[in-house]
């Protein structure tokens, strides 16, 4: 059983790699009946096809280029809004940050408007904004894209 969930792990990695799955999620949503592998288990197949395929050395270039993208923009958010404090979260504190999916992170201590505004005076217009429905009522979420990383600012004033 374990050797099955492996296997389609490895279809659902191959699928993201490939381009047929748009992310993890999808591409293990698109495996249709039978063991479903979890998605640490679907990212690390990901991660080793990744590296075979960019050489050791250059999977740990993008990787920190992509880390190095994601402190630019913390920085940034903290020079254009003093007034913030930004907490990475999930996966992004970890250190995981890729092309599959948003780096994640809180600013705590400004409005949305405030931080959108900031964000547009250092050049950096978030394509989308959201909300997320959370225990403290609905928060809203700025979603900026660089051109080397996604990162979704749930904003908490």
């Amino acid at each position: 059983m374990e050797a099955d969930t492996h296997e389609r792990a490895a279809l659902a990695a191959k699928a993201v790699l490939d381009g047929t799955a748009a992310d993890v999620g999808a591409a293990i949503a698109a495996l249709g009946p039978g063991p479903m592998p979890s998605g640490r288990q679907v990212r690390r197949h990901l991660e080793a096809m990744q590296q075979q395929s960019l050489g050791l050395g250059g999977w740990w270039r993008a990787r920190l280029r992509a880390l190095e993208a994601v402190v630019e923009l913390v920085d940034t958010i903290v020079y254009a809004a003093p007034d913030a404090t930004v907490l990475l979260t999930g996966r992004t504190a970890q250190g995981h940050v890729d092309d599959l999916g948003e780096a994640t992170a809180r600013v705590i201590g400004v409005d949305a408007p405030a931080l959108i505004d900031a964000l547009e005076d250092a050049s950096i217009t978030p394509p989308d904004v959201s909300s997320l429905k959370t225990a403290l009522g609905t928060m809203p979420v700025a979603h900026v894209e660089t051109g080397t990383i996604a990162m979704a600012l749930l904003v908490l004033p």
